[in-house]
């Protein structure tokens, strides 16, 4: 019997050395390491050969830890006194197991093949640094450890914390750790091979398993980092944040090599772990409906795999850098209008607000292709549908669960809704891969709208500098969003409006506002209801919105290193 299948008792708690782990901090701490029978750890030393052999006691609470997290590691921290003179990497780190042991308990000699740490201990030489080697889930526990080497060294601490792979040299220590399939250990590398990682993480997202998240740590300047990964490429911009945590779900290829191929300085550690169990939670009444989102950067989720979706027809988001700000990616627009029609009509369209349209109502409206609500427009939706008592459909109920379960709204002790935190945005599948990009970048200046009171302060400011210098230039695009079928915006609603001017403003990069707007008024419904209008954008060449733009530019780039066209800090390139 493999040692995660043995029954869970307890476990000593202590603080995790690993920084960014998505896991509770837990972590058994060895006793101190002695050449005595009654120590949890007994050294025996032959040769060059040390061998640390674990005490049955403290592999039952191993096998407990396990069984908490579902992985563990042996983290060791060493300090080289004097390095011998070997080939460089021929010192070696592996797992001993109870098969290596005769039955007087005696080491076999020599060991069989197994997956070791190869390193260069004279790179150490007077140094301290923190090796950590995973568990395997297709290996029983281990009954000890072993270090090969002429060198002189001694262990100073030694530890049983969740699996990791990557390195952390934010420390005064530095950390290299290693997957289950092992490796060599190059001092000061930033390169990193996550291919064995399947071997103590899953691989794929499923119903009862979801895939290990990486973080990145920062320092330094603001910077542009590139990355090679799995076969792709992307920016990283360091917005001198001290770190950014991403599921490796976000990528096509996440069990592969890891490469920072510029500005490597300005990164200081890059780990996996894995990522939190509470992510496994579904809807209560749904399957395969996930009900906790995911935390990511809004640059990965346009081509985020559909294959490692949780849901059947949707994957839920929230924002890293903007709390309780929710991304709702949906199968088709089908599966979207299910979610969010009947509330697109009770919240913004002319004519409908606040009102419940029923099914036969719906038939044959259109929403948006995108959508973007605030905290207390969903209360008021939910509340209103609890009231009267309202049927609504499958997706609007899983939607309700999950706006719940993430206290965006709040069921008070009466059953009535109240508003809670945070807002809602959706893109479809169904969309081009172009307007997904413009889509994101829309909704999401929505969502930091909804919940940022000094930016909703700036687009009111830059909209009324618009209207005093170039009223006609504001009143086009006004007059655009009341003839448009598609938008028919209630222009009188000054909340909406002016969220709406921003997003607009801020959904292309500034480079393109003249062609864009040009293009807009030159549109055939443009021309045939709102002429005059129109004709004033093509003659100016849209320097009104252009100037509007820059301003909104400057005033995103520098409060959160965002621009017009871009709410990410992470793009694929």
């Amino acid at each position: 019997m493999t040692f995660f299948k043995r029954i869970l008792i307890s476990v000593f708690v202590s603080a995790l050395f690993i920084s960014c782990s998505s896991k509770a901090p837990f972590c058994v701490t060895v006793s101190g390491i002695s050449d005595s029978s009654e120590s949890n750890i007994r050294q025996n030393k032959s040769g060059n050969l040390t061998c640390y052999t674990f005490s049955e006691s403290l592999k039952e609470q191993i096998e407990n830890y396990y069984a908490l997290n579902n992985n563990a590691a042996i983290l060791v921290q060493l300090e080289v006194k004097k390095a011998a003179k070997e080939n460089p990497y021929s010192q070696q780190f592996g797992f001993l197991y109870g098969e290596d042991f005769n039955f007087s308990d005696s080491l076999k000699s020599p060991l069989s093949a197994r997956p070791l740490v190869s390193m260069n201990l004279a790179d150490f030489s007077k140094q301290k640094f923190a090796l950590l080697f995973s568990f395997s889930k297709d290996q029983p526990c281990p009954s000890g450890f072993f270090i090969r080497t002429k060198a002189s060294f001694k262990i100073l601490t030694c530890e049983v914390t969740p699996a990791a792979t990557g390195f952390d040299f934010s420390k005064e220590i530095p950390l290299y750790a290693f997957s289950p399939a092992g490796g060599a250990l190059v001092k000061d590398s930033k390169k990193v091979d996550f291919s064995g990682l399947s071997l103590c993480f899953p691989s794929h997202n499923t119903a009862d398993s979801v895939l290990p998240s990486l973080c990145a740590g920062f320092a330094g300047e603001a910077c542009d980092v590139r990355i090679s990964f799995g076969g792709e490429r992307f920016i990283f911009r360091n917005d001198s944040s001290s770190s950014r945590t991403i599921p490796l779900g976000a990528f096509k290829n996440p069990y592969s090599e890891f490469e920072i191929t510029e500005n490597q300085e300005a990164v200081v550690s890059v780990l996996v772990t894995a990522s939190s169990q509470t992510l496994l939670e579904n809807s209560a009444f749904y399957k395969k409906s996930p009900v906790r989102p995911l935390k990511t950067d809004p640059g990965l989720i346009m081509s985020w795999p559909q294959e490692n979706w949780r849901g059947n027809d949707y994957e839920l988001f929230v924002w890293d850098r903007f709390e309780n700000v929710l991304f709702f990616d949906t199968l088709d627009y089908k599966v979207q209008d299910d979610f969010f029609r009947r509330l697109a009509y009770f919240v913004e369209k002319k004519g409908f607000k606040g009102r419940l349209l029923t099914d036969s109502e719906l038939e044959g409206k259109h929403g948006y292709n995108g959508h973007d609500y605030r905290a207390r427009d969903l209360a008021r939706f939910f509340e209103k549908a609890r009231v009267m008592n309202f049927p609504l459909n499958q997706k609007e109920k899983l939607l309700q669960e999950i706006l719940e379960v993430n206290e965006i709204i709040i069921r008070d002790e009466n059953g009535s809704f109240t508003e809670g935190s945070g807002a809602v945005i959706s893109i479809s599948r169904e969309s081009p891969a172009y307007l997904r990009t413009t889509f994101v970048a829309h909704e999401g200046w929505h969502g930091i709208f909804f919940i940022d009171e000094e930016f909703r302060n700036t687009a009111a400011s830059i909209f009324y500098t618009l209207e005093a210098s170039d009223y006609k230039t504001l009143n086009f695009l006004i007059r655009y969003f009341q003839v448009t079928p598609s938008l028919n915006y209630d222009t009188s609603d000054d909340y909406l409006l002016k969220n709406e001017f921003m997003a607009y403003m801020l959904q292309r990069p500034v480079s393109e506002c003249e062609q864009y707007y040009v293009n807009m008024a030159s549109r055939e419904h443009a021309q045939a209801l709102i002429k005059e209008e129109a004709d004033y954008i093509i003659a100016s060449r849209a320097g009104g919105f252009t100037g509007a733009a820059q301003m909104f530019e400057d005033y995103v780039r520098d409060r959160w290193n965002l621009a017009a066209g871009r709410v990410w800090l992470i793009s694929r390139l």
